[in-house]
């Protein structure tokens, strides 16, 4: 009865205060400006791009231009044909996202591409342009382009270029062999991409972009909430240890009941943030998805909710005893610090590992990553929304991971009753080593 009564304590303690409130109100806010703004962004904060051109070939250019107006008349006629370019670069109606270009052809009779390359560096550093493409003379056999830009990292742009300029030299190569100007251009017509989700109960349509950014997205709370709850109990186990309460509370249970209370009681608050967060972030997608609700209600399923709850409760738990086992056995602030960030760094790798895992998930780093108890809670999570993996897996790993709890737990509490009254000294692995055995 007494642990009962100190779960309701530490639950009652954590959801009562300020923080929690503001917390769990402003998380959803944040949490879908993550969202929501980058694609808010990339539709308004594009704007107009000049690039010169030096078109040593003497083909590229014109037809560049040819190819951009006539796949724009293709766009009016039939909204169903893709041309095999970007015809939106050309475009007055840029409603794709990407910027749209401005070409300026550059004379090149007499003028070597260094003289070139070093003038137009000098006018992209004055920001008078914003790109520089240099076409060399033997583009068509060698299939080399060299584009100078302040931003290399616009993808859009790049890719744009390369496709148009790639299709240009492919359609002149044909025409070259004689290849009938109707053939050339169905030959070399784009290739429209539909990636479709196949899952247990069927398939859907869903954007790869949309999925990329949900995992992301998900691995990013999993992370947060593991790391603010960890702290959180590191934090309130030393204080109260600080201001010796610990010792009153000592006087009237053990420490065991202490110990597992506190984790369970924040932890079960930690649970109600959650269930609060997931409520508010399926009501808000369905409200301000900005076009994007199907691709993203599609990703938040409820076998995905579940997931991500069992995960968390088990990463919960998991750090919550090493950052209360690092509270109990410290005295100061510094200390713990000191100590608690191997424990950040055993989060941050999995994070890591996680963008890897989005492009790879069944790869065999991340199938053996996933099954180690300490990364399981994000990279099996990872695993799951982007692939889920066979259903024997998943289990084998929460085993693992609720032995690994068990195990936790029997240390945590032998290290907790000795560290939880040590003052002064600032405590050493071996000490901590020693606490274990005493009996």
């Amino acid at each position: 009865m007494k642990l009962i009564a100190i779960i309701k304590k530490e639950y009652r303690e954590i959801v009562r205060k300020k923080s929690f409130i503001i917390s769990t109100v402003l998380t959803p806010l944040i949490m879908a400006a993550f969202m929501f703004l980058p694609v808010l962004l990339m539709k308004v904060g594009k704007g107009e791009k000049t690039i010169r051109v030096a078109d040593y070939s003497g083909f590229i250019y014109e037809k560049m231009l040819q190819n951009g107006k006539a796949a724009g008349s293709e766009k009016t006629a039939s909204a169903k044909s893709k041309a095999g370019i970007r015809r939106n670069m050309f475009d007055d109606e840029n409603d794709g996202g990407a910027s749209q270009l401005k070409f300026e052809k550059i004379n090149t009779a007499g003028q070597s591409p260094a003289t070139l390359v070093e003038r137009n560096i000098k006018a992209i550093r004055a920001k008078k342009i914003d790109g520089f493409l240099l076409i060399p003379a033997a583009i068509q056999k060698e299939r080399k382009l060299f584009y100078y830009s302040g931003n290399i990292s616009d993808f859009d742009t790049n890719k744009t270029i390369q496709t148009v300029v790639r299709t240009v030299v492919s359609r002149q190569v044909l025409i070259e062999k004689q290849i009938n100007p109707e053939i050339v251009d169905e030959a070399t017509r784009d290739v429209e991409f539909e990636t479709i989700k196949v899952k247990k109960e069927g398939t859907s349509k869903s954007s790869a972009g949309i999925e990329y950014m949900m995992s992301l997205f998900m691995l990013a709370i999993l992370f947060s909430i593991l790391m603010g709850y960890g702290q959180l109990i590191m934090r309130g186990v030393l204080e109260e240890k600080s201001s010796r309460i610990i010792e009153v509370l000592i006087s009237s249970t053990d420490t065991q009941h202490i110990f597992y209370g506190k984790i369970i009681g924040i932890g079960l608050a930690g649970l109600t943030q959650v269930a609060i967060w997931f409520l508010l972030a399926m009501a808000m997608v369905g409200k301000f998805s900005l076009g994007l609700s199907s691709g993203i209600m599609s990703f938040l399923t409820l076998e995905i909710g579940l997931y991500f709850v069992i995960f968390f409760l088990l990463g919960f738990f998991m750090y919550a005893i090493l950052f209360s086992i690092v509270g109990a056995a410290v005295n100061t602030d510094q200390e713990a610090q000191q100590f608690a960030a191997p424990i950040s760094y055993l989060l941050i790798i999995p994070f890591v590992m996680g963008i890897m895992v989005t492009q790879s998930p069944n790869s065999s780093l991340a199938l053996i990553s996933s099954f180690i108890p300490l990364f399981t809670p994000t990279l099996m999570f990872m695993r799951i929304t982007v692939s889920p993996p066979p259903l024997a897996q998943i289990l084998a790993a929460i085993s693992l991971s609720l032995a690994f709890i068990a195990f936790l737990a029997w240390l945590g509490a032998k290290i907790f009753r000795v560290g939880i009254l040590m003052y002064g000294k600032k405590p050493t692995l071996g000490e901590m080593l020693r606490w274990i055995r005493y009996k």
